[in-house]
């Protein structure tokens, strides 16, 4: 082969040499953004799943093991005060009352249960107050009655006094010293049974009214089922309780994680 033959053959090889690795580098290349862009895209939908757990895990769940729906309430301490077997009346509490029916109530909760009884009666129900506010002299009178009927059946008076507890309030931990719960047709166990407890319990919470004591809180609330016991907590807020199935120390709980309720 002459000159020009060896220098045209190696002038191809070297062509083909180039090409052959152009075309390696534009595949290591696109590999690379491919690479590239996958990781990107996992961190991104990481981010998401990571927000979107952050958001499920924050917000409190329900006794049925399912989210809060959103809550909307005009919160007040006035309608919202705690008074239970931890939480103690304020010493200074002043319940607004005014008398009826031959019970004080507070004034609030009395304008509310006007209209819920009117509303009951028009559906052919008959609902009416057996208590409502008691005194803290009262409240003593009660629970010592109830202490005394426990020691009959309790070893001790310390386990009379913790017996008594699940039914009557100490003096200063009960709701009725705030005037804005009540005892409706009578102290019976068997009152969720009648036509007036199924109406409540479809229609309470639409005048401001929960049932304060329910059978499936008895561990939260410390006080046992009181089908009986109504609460005065305003609408807005008796009704985001009964949407969400929340008892009184579940729903201030709720609240508390985005303003302070006390």
């Amino acid at each position: 082969m002459g000159k020009h033959g060896k220098k045209s053959g190696h002038f191809f090889f070297i062509l083909v040499g180039v090409i052959a690795f152009s075309v390696l580098f534009a595949a290591c290349f696109i590999t690379f953004l491919e690479v590239s862009s996958y990781r990107d895209n996992k961190e991104d939908t990481s981010g998401e799943s990571a927000a979107s757990s952050a958001v499920s895990t924050s917000r409190p769940a329900s006794s049925s093991g399912k989210p809060f729906s959103p809550v909307t309430a005009t919160v007040t301490d006035q309608d919202l005060i705690l008074v239970n077997y931890d939480h103690k009346l304020p010493d200074d509490y002043q319940p607004d009352l005014v008398s009826m029916y031959g019970v004080q109530i507070n004034r609030r909760a009395a304008e509310a249960y006007k209209k819920m009884d009117t509303a009951a009666a028009s559906d052919g129900i008959s609902i009416w107050i057996s208590s409502a506010y008691r005194s803290s002299e009262k409240q003593e009178k009660l629970f010592h009655e109830e202490v005394s009927s426990a020691s009959d059946s309790c070893s001790s008076p310390q386990e009379a006094e913790t017996y008594a507890e699940k039914s009557v309030a100490r003096p200063g931990y009960s709701e009725h010293s705030t005037g804005l719960a009540m005892d409706l047709n009578g102290v019976r166990d068997d009152f969720d049974t009648t036509p007036a407890s199924h109406w409540l319990e479809e229609h309470a919470q639409e005048y401001g009214f929960i049932l304060r004591y329910p059978k499936d809180k008895q561990e939260i609330t410390k006080i046992k089922y009181e089908p009986w016991h109504y609460r005065y907590v305003g609408v807005k807020n008796a009704e985001a309780m009964k949407k969400n199935n929340l008892c009184l120390e579940e729903y201030l709980a709720f609240l508390q994680k985005g303003k302070s309720v006390h």
